[in-house]
C-alpha cells in the first residue's frame, strides 16, 4: 500500500513516533507499515489486544466500559488510542476494534469498524460499516481506510 510509505515519510519529517493498539486488524495495520524502509525510526509500539481481557488487562481499560458501550465502540476505540499513546510515550496512538465475522457479536455487526487516532492531544473517531465479505477483505479494507485518514491528518 503506497499510502503506508506516505505516512511513514510524514511521521519521519516531522519526527514522529506512531503506536498501534490492534484488535480486528490483527496486526495487519503495523505489518502495512513495517513493509517500508524507515518504519524502525517511527514506529514506537504495536500490541494486538484481540480479547477483551487483552484489553482490559494491557491498555488497562475498564471492565465497566465494556458493559456499558461493548468491545466495539467508539468509547473502546478512543480508550485504546489513549492508552497505547501514554504507554509508548508516542505522538500518535491509533485504536481499532471491530466485527470481521462470520458472525454478529453483541452489540455489533458484521464489518462493523470503530477506530481512533490521537494525535496533538485531540481524538479523531471514525465508524465505518464494511460490505460482508470474507474477513482478510474485511481487514483489508479497514487498513486501507485507518491509512487514509491518518494520512489526511498528517497532511493537515
Amino acid at each position: 500500500m503506497e499510502l503506508s510509505n506516505k505516512v511513514l515519510d510524514i511521521l519521519t519529517e516531522y519526527d514522529y513516533k506512531i503506536a498501534f493498539a490492534e484488535s480486528v486488524t490483527g496486526g495487519a495495520l503495523v505489518s502495512e507499515l513495517v513493509k517500508n524502509s524507515g518504519a524502525s525510526n517511527v514506529l514506537s509500539y504495536s500490541v494486538v489486544t484481540y480479547s477483551k481481557a487483552a484489553k482490559r488487562d494491557y491498555l488497562e481499560i475498564p471492565e465497566m466500559l465494556f458493559d456499558i458501550h461493548g468491545v466495539v465502540s467508539k468509547v473502546i476505540s478512543i480508550e485504546m488510542a489513549n492508552q497505547i499513546k501514554q504507554i509508548a510515550k508516542a505522538d500518535i496512538g491509533v485504536g481499532i476494534t471491530g466485527n470481521a465475522g462470520p458472525t454478529a457479536l453483541d452489540n455489533s455487526s458484521v464489518g462493523e469498524i470503530w477506530f481512533s487516532i490521537n494525535y496533538r492531544d485531540e481524538v479523531f473517531s471514525y465508524h465505518i460499516q464494511l460490505r460482508q465479505n470474507e474477513r482478510q477483505a474485511m481487514i483489508e479494507d479497514a487498513v486501507k481506510v485507518v491509512y487514509q485518514m491518518l494520512y489526511k491528518l498528517l497532511s493537515k
